[in-house]
């Protein structure tokens, strides 16, 4: 399941995302972290990371079709607004893609985190540098019936790839 904004991402949709998700992700990329992982409602921080949820559409299980399909377009046109809105800030993101760390986790290997935590939910993240940090949004559906989400990682390490 692929969610990506539109090519045109680089300009702001009209009305934008809304000011509490820009928010949401300001807030938690000035959180420390913490020194265990901790697991919270909305996401899991740890040594050096946190992956949080920015935004959700409620449970899928029975949904009408037509339904569904209107709470993927949301949440890509969440994703995109937000993207359009960071790039504006920070410049072009780098696109991650994640089918390697999936296929690292499904063969059993180490995969570190945030990116153990995502590979399943999300096919791809879009990151800019943060000083030392990084940081990436991305959007996916952890599964059917289950609902669509904009998530945020922060992680002190190096881009994923070595960026």
């Amino acid at each position: 399941m692929t969610t990506e904004p539109p090519r045109d991402a680089r300009t702001q949709p009209p009305g934008g995302p809304p000011a509490g998700l820009v928010a949401r992700l300001d807030a938690l990329r000035a959180r420390p972290f913490p020194k265990r992982t901790e697991h919270t409602a909305a996401g899991t921080s740890g040594p050096g990371f946190h992956v949080a949820r920015l935004w959700a559409t409620g449970p899928l299980w029975d949904a009408d079709p037509a339904d569904a399909a209107a709470a993927r377009e949301s949440c890509v046109e969440e994703l995109a607004a937000l993207v359009a809105v960071v790039s504006l800030r920070r410049g072009e993101p780098v696109v991650h893609e994640l089918a390697e760390a999936l296929e690292r986790s499904a063969m059993g290997l180490p995969v570190p985190p945030p990116l153990a935590l995502l590979a399943g939910r999300v096919p791809r993240l879009y990151g800019w540098r943060d000083g030392r940090r990084w940081f990436a949004v991305s959007a996916g559906q952890a599964g059917d019936g289950q609902p669509h989400q904009v998530l945020a990682a922060i992680t002190d390490g190096p881009l994923p790839g070595g960026g």
